[in-house]
């Protein structure tokens, strides 16, 4: 009878956990799966086909603080279906790759987000849609982030 009962409860518990399971992946927010760096000015970047936005840094000045990790967690929380996002942090330097010689300029930092369709809601987070992504100048070293569910 002890075994029968043992059984039961663990079939039980099976079910239920499946469906825990099942409901928990549903709503899984995207991740992102690598971070790559690359060059956008040796050599003319092509940027893949898709809908693109640039986030609008507040003010005039260099955004030379700016939380990248918390703007990905931001995305993901407002279930926004990013494919990649490309970003260049501001600078007061630029450095060509195989340099060791600085040229000092202001480098303004480039965010931008590539979607699969058009999405309104970003307009909330500061993005504005574009129809030419460019990182700028001085984009030797762009932060890649490649996002899935």
């Amino acid at each position: 009878m002890k075994i029968q009962n043992l059984s039961i409860i663990s079939l039980f518990a099976a079910i239920l956990l499946s469906f825990t399971a099942c409901s928990s992946t549903k709503n899984t927010p995207q991740k992102v799966v690598s971070k790559v760096i690359e060059d956008h000015e040796t050599e003319a970047y092509n940027f893949p086909e898709g809908v693109y936005y640039t986030y609008q840094f507040e003010g005039d000045r260099p955004a030379y603080d700016f939380d990248v990790e918390a703007l990905i967690k931001q995305l993901a929380s407002s279930e926004i279906p990013v494919k990649n996002m490309w970003y260049k942090g501001a600078s007061s330097s630029c450095t060509p790759p195989g340099s060791s010689m600085s040229m000092s300029v202001v480098v303004d930092a480039v965010l931008i987000i590539q979607t699969t369709e058009t999405i309104e809601k970003v307009r909330e987070l500061g993005f504005q849609r574009t129809t030419a992504p460019a990182m700028g100048q001085c984009s030797y070293r762009v932060s890649r982030y490649v996002f899935s569910k």
